[in-house]
């Protein structure tokens, strides 16, 4: 477990960094610190102390590792952090499978970065979500983001878990024709092929591995 605690005296957009892979973290403190109108007042390396943080420093933006040490499983984690009244999330993450990316999003981060982008790109987004921008997501990840409906996502889910059009169809209290249609549409929407390649990118992105959340 690290703490880290600064004071922040200055008009800036204080951000809390919880992150447990001290290269990263490092990376992020000392890269933010170049922003003049960013500051970082507080790091913490597991889910539990960054919840103690985010409650004690009411900090601007909390950039928050995805998978973290600690008791707080992903999904209940994050809507512990967002019931924090005023505090602003952005998912900081490794995590680029689509199924993952959707849950989160829907339980009120403001924003979802993948490990990859650039401390520039970071900063940037800090600053959207601080003037209260919502909805941002690494621009690689956003086409197929906006594009799954919840609909969708439960079909990929059950296709994912080997099931059939029949079965999908009594699951879902409808007909195997729909079923065909809706899936047809999503090979149309992902540019897949066939039936089989719709069924190897949903366990790809995450689906066949989603029940109640990540």
């Amino acid at each position: 477990m690290t703490i880290m605690v600064m004071t922040n005296t200055t008009n800036t957009i204080s951000v809390l960094v919880v992150e447990d892979h001290q290269v990263t973290l490092d990376g992020l403190a000392i890269g933010l610190a170049r922003e003049t109108d960013i500051s970082v007042i507080g790091c913490a390396q597991d889910s539990e102390t960054g919840l103690k943080l985010a409650e004690e420093l009411r900090p601007d933006i909390v950039l928050l590792d995805l998978h973290l040490p600690g008791t707080i499983g992903p999904k209940s984690m994050v809507k512990e952090f967002c019931r924090i009244p005023q505090i602003k999330i952005i998912v900081f993450s490794g995590e680029s499978r689509l199924a993952f990316i959707q849950v989160v999003m829907s339980l009120g981060v403001a924003g979802y970065l993948l490990k990859s982008e650039d401390i520039t790109k970071v900063a940037a987004t800090i600053r959207q979500v601080a003037s209260g921008k919502k909805g941002i997501i690494s621009s690689h990840l956003l086409e197929n983001t906006a594009k799954i409906t919840k609909s969708e996502e439960e079909v990929l889910k059950l296709l994912g878990h080997g099931m059939k059009y029949q079965e999908i169809a009594e699951m879902r209290v409808t007909s195997p024709a729909t079923v065909r249609k809706q899936c047809e549409l999503l090979q149309l929407k992902l540019g897949l092929e066939s039936r089989e390649e719709l069924i190897a990118w949903a366990v790809q992105n995450g689906f066949a591995s989603l029940e109640n959340g990540t």
